[in-house]
């Protein structure tokens, strides 16, 4: 039977800090209270939906690990979240889930990579994360249409995300990039058509702004900080996994 992966930790997230509610216990003196029922009761109308959609698919959960590759390839990753508190009842909600749902966890990966990693031809992947859309594949959205993501596609959103970098992951990409930046309009980029091409595009973009990698990074080396880029942007895809020790497998650049 073909799989339905679901990155459902956004959804998870959402859901736990709409039924968390700060409660008043005494004079001064405050509690939060999370309503983990109600997380379930969410969770579980949106699981029926996606099953409706794709009936012939058996669900699994992809879940993220309590460790991450990324924060050995760049230490800031995701520094911007270390203030941000998950819901009280946010642990329970993710046993529960574990406990009555097939689920899947890969040490050191995050949900997203678990879904690269294991998705097959013929199955679907269902993500609210933009970033899914650099694995090629059949992508089942919330209105229940299916999205093909073509090979050259997937392989353009990951190199572009290499350059422009994700502020809500914490990783900044190249200095002064932004995804409406003038050079993803040049013939240059659009005229490229494998990852060697795209991958020298990259390079060459990180080799013009040394002086701004050096201030930024500390690092003048336009190839180890485009690396360190492109590994954090790169949601793993199969192959890219290493079961026997349960490692992932770092990217090293086409081929």
């Amino acid at each position: 039977m073909s799989t339905l992966w679901l990155d459902l930790e956004a959804d998870m997230f959402g859901i736990s800090k709409v039924h968390e509610y700060v409660i008043r216990t005494g004079e001064y003196r405050y509690s939060y209270e999370s309503d983990v029922a109600s997380c379930i009761k969410d969770i579980e109308k949106l699981l029926t939906r996606l099953q409706s959609y794709a009936p012939q698919h058996e669900l699994m959960i992809c879940l993220g690990h309590s460790t991450n590759f990324r924060y050995s390839v760049y230490p800031q990753y995701k520094s911007n979240r270390r203030g941000i508190q998950r819901a009280a009842g946010y642990s329970a909600f993710r046993e529960y889930l574990q406990r009555h749902y097939s689920n899947t966890v890969l040490p050191g990966v995050e949900a997203d990579d678990v879904l690269g990693i294991m998705y097959r031809p013929g199955d679907l992947l269902y993500s609210p994360d933009k970033d899914l859309r650099t694995i090629a594949g059949d992508h089942l959205l919330l209105n229940g249409e299916v999205m093909t993501v073509p090979q050259l596609e997937a392989d353009r959103q990951f190199f572009k995300q290499s350059l422009i970098g994700d502020s809500s992951d914490g990783y900044p990409g190249l200095p002064g990039c932004g995804a409406k930046h003038k050079m993803f309009d040049s013939e240059e980029w659009l005229t490229c058509n494998t990852e060697q091409e795209f991958w020298l595009f990259v390079q060459k973009r990180y080799a013009l702004n040394v002086g701004r990698l050096k201030e930024k990074f500390g690092d003048a080396d336009p190839f180890k900080v485009s690396l360190t880029m492109a590994r954090c942007a790169r949601i793993l895809r199969a192959g890219e996994y290493d079961f026997m020790n349960e490692r992932p497998v770092l990217w090293e650049g086409p081929g």
